[in-house]
């Protein structure tokens, strides 16, 4: 709705455009606070009520489109109650109940007369004051409620004195802040007169000022409130009178103003400040100029400088005592504070930088009539920048550095460059820690210190080594501005100024001069931030270095651990664990032991050779010594020592070695290394020998798993030995027999006719079929010659030509290839097609075998046959079978087919089926017998590589 009460904006949606602006005219003439807008259709009404404020809608009910009560429906939806009157031709009490049910404000019936109008303009005023007063009541009740709210808020977490009184001046309610503050327990204040704890107020100022208040309106003014001890404080009382629920309040809020008051007494002291300040601003001036830029007045420690006097300002405009530049920019700043604008810029003039503050100075009223010049002279301070600024760029250069020679040169270089500083020089520790020793100078140290200076700890006092390990030792930087004219350094010295600061615990860091008071304040701030930042490049290096040895350690400990896994015996494990210990990782004194199960303990194997030097011979370690050595041993754990002559009843206290550390190799046996000093043994060394022991147990597993390895191929390379004994034996002794009596028998049978000579001749085969079948498994065995990649469908074609198959039928149902040896995967096909022909054909009379493999169907010239027993080959997911549908093998009998000698013909070896598997478990294959579809013999192969393109 609109947002002032003086004006009503009207929305008249009617599909007549000519009656929409007639209605427009009457209403805005009938009265002049009505503005009309128009539109000709309720769509175009709603985009008319989403882009502007309307305070009531005016439409007619048939309309093409939405008529006016669904037009009314979507207004009630998207703006609420605004007022909506429907204004029709089509009047009806069935539109007007519709009408009413739709939320409609008002309804009224289009006439012909002109006072129509007057009733629209009323019926429009009466709606829109009706949701005026509809939402002003809101507002109050939204108002009351948030006053409400704050007031709880205020009693509950304000940080001001509140308490509600009434109109007889008696405290209803103070807060915890206000008892706090006043000594009162609550109780005690509640029906205390306001003006008991107010003494500025009496009874009778209180009800004039609660007189004149209104409900709602507040007043603000100063007073003071009394202590419970009597005591006073200033404060500030805001009270407001409020209307709570029907009874009549009023809510004083109080501040304590203490300290307000203190800052004002401040303030009515700042006129005098500018002059107090102009006496006390080192190396400057204060000056004053009116609104023509005219100086009015100039004081300063600025002004006592030769050459340098007020009368040359005072008196004088700007523009008559400076030139150039410095007269514009000094121009634009005076000109900016009498604008109101306080300013700051550095302002070079001559040789000399100064900066300048500018202050407008106001009046009563707040206008500005003069301003205020601040000027110091900071050439010090810009010098001492740009130094800093150079120091900044050193520093960067220090973050890229590598060694601590390159870092300690370019901390010199800075010194002498930046601070003046011709002796300064960098002394680090020595390794044995006796001395600071000079590692980076000045180039003017030589002509002044032929030999560089090294200071020892322990100097004598008076010395200048005692002078530089005094602030090594604590810490804190020392100097001294005259070393002849201080009792602190008795000894002649060629410098005078010298200043020390410390680099943790690296070093020391020295600037020295022969002046004497040759550094100011600026120089040695400059000198400790080039220090802290030297001391942080060197442990950064430190690191970075640390990092890099343990990369090369773990390079050349990568290497040991090849040439541990490669050592020819236990022997030679653990002296190469011993060497890599002192040449890769630096431990001079390292054993090893191992476990020896016949000695009962940890045997010393291998040690450096510093050991037989510090330590007395090594001991055997058993769980009855209590020895850590032992519990490191069968905990599992390593072990650290910083030093052992701090423990009791420990192996090895008193001999000289005093850091350790102990690690264990698994059921091997363990590691000790030490060093002659204490915590001699960090975190980089724990990690690397850690890797170490790991790669030790690693390297005495595999010894241990070669060994035995060893020791099984060479009692297989015995079996095959006998068992090649046993073939020629079967090859020469039985196999001549056999052809002799072979040959005899031909040549009987040529002599005479018996029945019983075909019974000696079946004899004599199946004698070659065992002798055949006994030479396969004794040489063969479970090896392999060469492992290729064979296509199973000619394989299986050509064993099945090889095998009497004595008109039986092959279907071969694969296209696979597969990795295998293919003299032994013949083998296989063969011995069980030969078993399917021999014990499967129903016609036989014996159990049923079989196996196979193969797209194709053939009686061994690729064509199908309709042979009673027909011997399929085909694929499973990871391997093949071999299956026929003759008579089957009984499950009672599948775990004996494969025993060597098992077959249920008469003729039969009982070899077949073992050499099948025999040649499958050269192949790491497993082999299952089952039924197959057809009810015969099922033999499946799993486990089966498939060759890959």
């Amino acid at each position: 709705m609109s947002d002032t009460a003086d004006t009503t904006t009207v929305l008249h949606v009617d599909d007549d455009p000519a009656f929409t602006e007639l209605v427009a005219t009457q209403l805005e003439r009938e009265d002049e606070r009505l503005t009309v807008r128009t539109a000709t259709s309720a769509a175009d009404g709603l985009a008319l009520l989403d882009d502007g404020d309307v305070d009531c809608v005016v439409s007619d009910y048939d309309m093409p489109g939405q008529n006016g009560i669904e037009f009314l429906a979507a207004v009630r939806e998207r703006h609420g109650p605004l007022p909506f009157v429907l204004y029709t031709g089509k009047g009806s009490e069935e539109v007007a109940s519709e009408a009413i049910s739709a939320g409609v404000t008002d309804y009224l019936q289009k006439g012909t007369g002109s006072d129509q109008y007057t009733i629209l303009a009323n019926r429009i005023g009466n709606a829109v004051s009706a949701r005026r007063s509809a939402d002003e009541a809101e507002r109050r009740r939204r108002r009351l409620e948030e006053t409400t709210a704050r007031l709880e808020v205020l009693f509950e977490d304000s940080p001001d004195m509140v308490n509600v009184h009434d109109a007889s001046g008696s405290i209803l309610d103070p807060n915890a802040k206000l008892c706090e503050a006043t000594g009162y327990e609550h109780d005690e204040l509640t029906g205390m007169k306001v003006w008991e704890l107010d003494r500025t107020l009496t009874p009778a100022q209180a009800a004039n000022i609660w007189e004149e208040m209104a409900v709602g309106d507040s007043r603000r003014f100063e007073s003071t409130y009394e202590r419970r001890d009597g005591s006073t404080f200033p404060v500030e009382v805001h009270l407001k009178r409020l209307d709570l629920e029907g009874a009549d309040r009023f809510v004083a809020i109080s501040r304590d103003v203490s300290e307000q008051r203190a800052r004002e007494r401040q303030l009515e002291r700042s006129e005098h400040r500018y002059r107090a300040l102009a006496g006390n601003l080192p190396n400057g001036a204060v000056l004053v100029f009116d609104t023509e830029l005219r100086y009015l007045s100039a004081d300063g420690g600025l002004f006592s400088r030769p050459g340098v006097d007020r009368e040359t300002y005072v008196g004088n405009r700007v523009d008559e005592v400076f030139e150039g530049e410095t007269r514009a920019t000094k121009r634009e700043m005076y000109e900016a504070t009498l604008d109101g604008e306080t300013c700051q810029r550095r302002v070079a003039y001559e040789d000399l930088v100064f900066r300048v503050y500018t202050i407008p100075v106001r009046d009563d009223g707040g206008a500005v009539f003069a301003g205020i010049v601040m000027t110091q002279d900071i050439t010090e301070r810009v010098e001492r920048e740009r130094k800093l600024e150079q120091l900044r760029e050193r520093t960067q250069e220090l973050m890229y550095t590598e060694t601590v020679e390159e870092s300690t040169g370019y901390a010199v270089a800075a010194a002498d460059e930046i601070i003046d500083a011709p002796l300064s020089g960098i002394h680090l520790l020595s390794d044995d820690g006796s001395a600071l020793e000079a590692v980076a100078v000045a180039d003017s140290v030589p002509d002044v210190f032929p030999d560089p200076p090294r200071f020892e700890r322990g100097g004598a006092p008076g010395s200048r080594a005692a002078l530089v390990w005094e602030a090594y030792r604590s810490g804190d930087p020392v100097s001294v501005d005259s070393l002849s004219d201080s009792d602190r350094v008795t000894e002649e010295s060629p410098a005078e100024s010298v200043a020390v600061y410390p680099l943790g615990d690296h070093g020391v860091f020295i600037i020295s001069s022969k002046a004497p008071q040759a550094f100011t304040d600026t120089d040695r701030l400059l000198a400790e931030i080039l220090a802290n930042n030297l001391e942080a490049t060197l442990d950064r290096v430190d690191r970075e270095q640390t990092l890099r040895t343990r990369e090369n350690r773990l390079g050349l400990l990568h290497e040991a651990t090849r040439d541990l896994i490669r050592a020819d015996s236990t022997r030679e494990v653990t002296e190469r664990i011993a060497e890599a210990a002192e040449e890769i990782l630096g431990f001079s004194l390292t054993v090893v032991r191992l476990y020896d199960a016949d000695e009962g303990g940890l045997v010393p194997v291998a040690q450096t050779d510093q050991v037989d030097d510090v330590l007395p011979e090594r001991p055997l370690y058993t769980p009855d010594d209590d020895s850590v050595n032992w519990e490191t041993y069968e905990s599992g754990t390593v072990r650290i020592i910083d030093d052992i002559e701090t423990f009791d009843d420990v192996a090895d206290k008193g001999t000289g070695l005093r850091s350790v550390m102990l690690l264990p190799m698994g059921e091997f046996g363990t590691i000790s290394v030490g060093e002659t000093v204490p915590r001699a043994l960090d975190d980089t060394d724990e990690f690397l020998a850690r890797i170490l022991a790991t790669a030790g147990e690693t390297a005495l597993q595999s010894r241990a798993q070669r060994a035995d390895l060893q020791s099984r191929q060479a009692a297989l390379q015995r079996q095959n030995e006998r068992l090649e004994e046993f073939a020629s034996v079967i090859s020469h002794d039985l196999r001549n027999p056999l052809n002799v009596a072979s040959l005899n028998l031909e040549l009987v049978a040529e002599e005479c006719d018996s029945e019983h000579l075909d019974g000696v001749e079946r004899a004599h085969d199946r004698m070659a079929a065992l002798i055949e079948d006994l030479l396969t498994l004794a040489r063969e065995g479970q090896t392999l010659s060469e492992v290729t990649n064979v296509e199973l469908a000619p394989l299986v074609a050509n064993c099945w030509r090889s095998v009497d198959t004595r008109g039986t039928s092959l279907v071969a149902e694969t296209d696979r290839t597969i990795r295998a040896d293919q003299a032994r995967l013949r083998q296989l096909f063969e011995n069980l097609f030969r078993n399917a022909v021999e014990h499967g054909n129903p016609g036989d009379g014996h159990d049923a075998a079989a196996t196979g493999s193969q797209d194709a169907t053939t009686d061994g010239d690729g064509s199908a046959t309709d042979a009673g027993l027909t011997v399929t080959v085909g694929d499973l997911p990871d391997g093949f079978y071999v299956a026929d549908d003759g008579r089957g093998i009984p499950e009672s009998a599948r775990d004996q087919v494969f025993e060597t000698g098992y077959s249920t013909s008469a003729d039969g070896t009982g070899f077949g089926l073992s050499i099948a598997e025999q040649v499958a478990d050269a192949h790491d294959w497993s082999i299952r017998v089952t039924e197959s579809e057809a009810g015969g013999a099922r033999f499946e192969f799993t486990g089966v590589e498939t060759a890959t393109e």
